[in-house]
């Protein structure tokens, strides 16, 4: 692993984040610490309401908004354009990050739309990338990325048998090892066109590490699983980018009078 490591067993002096989106939700009741900073993502609002929270925040362009918005809420209302490079929820995580936070867990972010769900698992990827943790709660089950790191669960917590799946994000993933599981590798290489990692199971009584140091792994774990302990050794990067309110210029309209550039515009 390389020099520069900094831990998060979801203990860094970082408050964690809680953020809530317009996506689908199941049995599982939010846990939200004392100190958590909540954030409704647009839609997510509606959810957080029936729960009875007062969110610290709201960040999105209403578009999927059924609640009205008080005006007299101690919520802090940050309205977005609907054409824009960043998701509402991406835009809760640069806030977010912007105020010192770290450690993210995602409510409402999964199920339904498909292209969303994998947008979040992006969001995740990113996170990680930057030093950061980010757990997304799907139908019992979480999903969370590791880049250059290693992740750690105690033995004990899950039954034998229960399923964890472990993915390569990066294009190539390199010194992958897995160790406490039914398959355990060695050091080897794993890309993101080859689903190995598919379907492994936990152990009775048996601790759990899964290491990458070149790349980043997207893990799929059950909810009963308590928090891993998870030490990175990437540099904690403090500039995670503003939201962005417009679109970007790299884009371009097919009702506008821009033209294609590059070697895919048509001669």
């Amino acid at each position: 692993m390389g020099k520069n490591s900094s831990e998060s067993s979801i203990s860094r002096s970082a408050r964690r984040a809680i953020i809530f989106g317009a996506g689908q939700y199941f049995d599982e009741m939010p846990f939200i610490p004392a100190d958590a900073y909540v954030i409704a993502a647009d839609g997510g609002y509606d959810h957080v309401v029936s729960l009875g929270i007062t969110p610290h925040a709201f960040i999105g362009d209403k578009d999927s908004l059924l609640e009205e918005l008080p005006e007299d809420s101690a919520t802090r209302i940050i309205e977005l354009p609907s054409e824009k490079d960043d998701s509402d929820l991406m835009a809760a995580v640069r806030y977010a990050w912007s105020m010192g936070v770290r450690e993210f867990e995602f409510f409402g972010v999964s199920g339904g739309r498909v292209d969303h769900s994998f947008a979040n698992i992006q969001i995740a990827a990113k996170i990680s990338s930057f030093g950061g943790a980010a757990f997304l709660h799907a139908d019992h089950t979480i999903i969370t990325v590791i880049s250059n790191a290693i992740m750690t669960f105690p033995g004990g917590y899950v039954s034998s048998k229960r399923p964890i799946s472990i993915f390569a994000y990066s294009s190539t993933c390199k010194h992958v090892s897995i160790e406490g599981l039914k398959y355990g590798v060695d050091d080897i290489e794993m890309n993101n066109l080859d689903p190995l990692g598919l379907s492994n199971e936990f152990l009775p009584d048996t601790p759990v590490t899964i290491a990458v140091d070149g790349g980043s792994l997207v893990i799929m774990y059950p909810s009963e699983a308590p928090t891993p302990r998870i030490i990175f050794h990437v540099d904690n990067r403090t500039d995670f980018g503003n939201i962005t309110q417009e679109v970007s210029s790299r884009l371009y309209s097919e009702q506008s009078s821009g033209s294609k550039r590059g070697r895919h515009a048509v001669q």
